[in-house]
């Protein structure tokens, strides 16, 4: 029983459990709610195939059974039968069409926070959910600030000509001379750059969806949030569109940086991104750098150690701006399972 056509992007289980977020030629990207906690899972077609036709002979199965019945009959890794409770409603979903379509426009989550212990994959499960995406990563500890993660004014070097007490270049062998000499820039940080990058994949869009800016923060509560993030805090908060709800005014240094990086762009789409925000002409506001709004191509997804003492606590207005998805300790794929009075748990 093929699976083509059968579950789309957008498609969410009747009882929310399952919402199908993006898929391939091989897998579906999954958000799977169970027990309170929320996280994306990676079901393979193939997989979901066998449970779709396991259950088309038997509607009465439980996934437990379906698990037991279908572990280790094909090559396909143990470890994936895992899923089993998120494989059988995918499987229903299937054979039943007991699904609705989710009429937003689907996306990946814009803020997500992956946590749990050392060791459980987190990273790893972030470079393999975004393969082949343009990334920009960053790493918090506890000397990060405000100016590390966005931006600052900054001694640099720049190469400038040499010039005599008249004014004019100094040449030597017929060549202009030049030297180096020490100046202070305005230089964008790892938020900062995956901003304009955003914006300008708005600006190189004609229709529809741009590409996708992601910026990782590698272990987000080794460094303080609160004085990092600063007044960046209120554009986390975004509406159905994906864009800030609440645009924050840049500061002078940074509204100059922002003009110069922003000149000569335009969006086409300025007139839709402005019916957002009651026509206020917020995207010219953005290229003119008066104001930080974070468009809807900006993914910021990060990583949580919750296990070390020596990290920062995190707020919870903070937290409630994110996604969370916990990482279970693993049981490096040997299919172990702990038997309770009779319930098996993995």
């Amino acid at each position: 029983m093929g699976l083509n056509n059968r579950l789309q992007i957008g498609d969410v289980s009747n009882n929310g459990q399952v919402e199908i977020v993006d898929e391939d030629r091989l897998c579906y990207l999954v958000r799977s709610t169970s027990k309170g906690a929320t996280g994306l899972r990676t079901i393979s077609k193939s997989l979901l195939e066998e449970y779709v036709n396991y259950w088309s002979e038997h509607s009465d199965a439980t996934s437990e059974s379906a698990r037991q019945s279908l572990s280790g009959r094909s090559e396909i890794d143990k470890f994936e039968y895992g899923y089993s409770s998120t494989l059988s409603v995918m499987a229903q979903m299937v054979l039943q069409s007991t699904h609705k379509v989710n009429n937003k426009v689907s996306c990946l989550p814009l803020q997500q926070i992956f946590y749990g212990a050392p060791g459980t994959g987190k990273s790893f499960t972030i470079n393999q959910e975004i393969k082949g995406e343009d990334v920009i990563r960053t790493t918090f500890h506890p000397d990060s600030d405000y100016s590390s993660f966005v931006g600052a004014y900054k001694p640099t070097t720049r190469e400038i000509t040499m010039r005599d007490l008249s004014g004019n270049p100094v040449v030597e062998h017929a060549q202009i001379l030049t030297e180096e000499k020490i100046v202070y820039e305005f230089v964008p940080q790892a938020f900062l750059q995956a901003y304009i990058e955003a914006w300008e994949k708005y600006a190189a869009c004609d229709e529809g969806n741009p590409h996708r800016q992601f910026l990782v923060i590698e272990e987000i509560n080794r460094g303080n949030c609160a004085q990092i993030f600063g007044d960046l805090f209120q554009l986390l908060d975004r509406n159905d569109r994906g864009f800030s709800d609440y645009p924050v005014k840049a500061d002078s240094d940074m509204k100059r940086y922002l003009a110069k990086a922003f000149k000569g762009q335009s969006i086409r789409q300025a007139g839709a991104i402005n019916s957002l925000y009651g026509g206020r002409d917020v995207v010219s506001e953005v290229l003119e750098g008066n104001i930080l709004l974070l468009p809807s191509n900006l993914f910021i997804w990060a990583t949580m150690n919750t296990s070390d003492q020596s990290l920062f606590p995190i707020d919870s207005a903070f937290k409630r701006r994110w996604d969370w998805s916990y990482m279970p300790i693993s049981d490096a794929k040997k299919g172990y399972v702990i038997d309770v009075a009779g319930s098996r748990y993995d």
